[in-house]
């Protein structure tokens, strides 16, 4: 990383560095693919395949905390840590599944979690976990896709 006294001026009193941030998040994210995420995420079609995508994504931005700190606040914020051996263990679970369960997690039954746990090293408990924050995403990502498309209408609509 390139020194720049004020981007480290700003990071060091709480400011954040946007503008690092940007820069990095330019270098590690390809264009087409972030845009055919995002599609998917609104349609609700998002499954374990793209979430390995993104989750690849993000780690070539580097460790999770160092992102944090070039957010504007964040470095202040008590009790937030990001834990990277905790991402390395949702990506285990995910790489443990088959291709057809990445793309469809709706099959996973009691049976296949199992598996699941014991080829990523993980608990039930765990694999359950993340199934449940994986679907509360996709939901929120669903309805934010609708609210979207009824602020276009109603825009339509005002003018």
């Amino acid at each position: 990383e390139t020194f720049v006294p004020d981007r480290l001026a700003g990071r060091i009193l709480g400011m954040g560095d946007i503008v690092g941030l940007v820069e990095k998040a330019a270098e590690a994210v390809d264009e087409e693919e972030a845009e055919r995420l995002e599609r998917k995420l609104r349609t609700a079609k998002f499954d374990f395949n793209d979430f390995l995508v993104q989750f690849k994504m993000m780690r070539k931005l580097g460790p999770l905390e160092n992102i944090l700190g070039m957010l504007p606040g964040m470095s202040n914020v008590p009790g937030l840590s990001v834990d990277d051996r905790q991402l390395r263990r949702i990506e285990a679970i995910v790489l443990s599944m088959t291709p057809q369960e990445r793309t469809r997690p709706d099959i996973l039954n009691a049976r296949r979690r199992q598996r699941i746990a014991r080829g990523s090293g993980r608990t039930v408990t765990e694999v359950n976990d993340l199934l449940q924050r994986f679907n509360q995403m996709r939901k929120l990502m669903k309805n934010a896709g609708k609210m979207k498309r009824k602020l276009k209408e109603l825009q339509r609509l005002h003018r």
